[in-house]
């Protein structure tokens, strides 16, 4: 499932944000909502409300975030939903609900400029964003702590000339990636791409993991997705 926030339930100790290993949550200081940018500071004191025009700029089907209450990345899930109860209704009586490959896209999918991310079910071996996890060059953040993010990077590509005299077979960084999550003794464990399949997002029974992809720049990917 998603590792996501329930904004109506949150009282704001921040609990969340000191375990957190990535760093991801954050806390709101400031109500966006309802203080106008020039009067955060001055909090119930300033003035309330914003022009209608500001208001349009808010996206009607996500959760409004007020002051004190923790937030970090929801994996677009109002797009989710939404993809889903369109294939339900596309099904009609049929058992066929499980959501194309590619069929939506979430935000940071749709925006990026290089197609650098993929999201999709990481149960579907044929899904864009498995064959991404299946790669060599996969890799998780702080995978030696045994997090099992859904979230996962690929590593940027290198075409090294073996004539050079500082060549080697791996890269320095991967062999102490190596090193460090892998020591001598010790099986590889988790292992890298697809094996982690179970423990991705459940959103249906037909289609219960998502995962995502993406990268940093042309060269390099990164790969993820949400846990719960």
């Amino acid at each position: 499932g998603i590792n996501t926030m329930a904004y109506n339930r949150c009282i704001g100790t921040r609990y969340c944000a000191n375990n957190c290993p990535y760093k991801v949550r954050r806390f709101n200081f400031f109500d966006y909502n309802q203080r106008q940018l020039d009067s955060l500071y001055m909090g119930p004191l300033g003035k309330k409300g914003m022009p209608e025009l500001v208001k349009m700029v808010k996206n009607p089907d996500v959760t409004v975030r007020m002051r004190g209450v923790m937030e970090k990345c929801t994996y677009c899930v109002q797009r989710i939903q939404q993809a889903k109860i369109k294939q339900k209704v596309a099904a009609g009586a049929s058992a066929n609900v499980e959501i194309p490959d590619g069929s939506f896209k979430v935000a940071c999918q749709q925006v990026c400029p290089v197609e650098a991310i993929e999201f999709g079910n990481v149960k579907d071996v044929n899904s864009r964003v498995s064959q991404a996890k299946a790669r060599e060059q996969d890799y998780q953040l702080l995978g030696y702590l045994n997090i099992r993010p859904r979230t996962t990077f690929l590593g940027k590509l290198r075409n090294p000339n073996p004539e050079m005299p500082d060549y080697a077979s791996q890269p320095l960084s991967r062999q102490e990636y190596e090193k460090k999550n892998h020591p001598a003794g010790m099986e590889h464990g988790g292992g890298h791409g697809t094996g982690h399949s179970e423990h991705g997002e459940s959103h249906a029974p037909a289609h219960e993991t998502h995962g995502e992809s993406k990268s940093h720049a042309t060269l390099g990917k990164l790969s993820f997705g949400g846990n719960s």
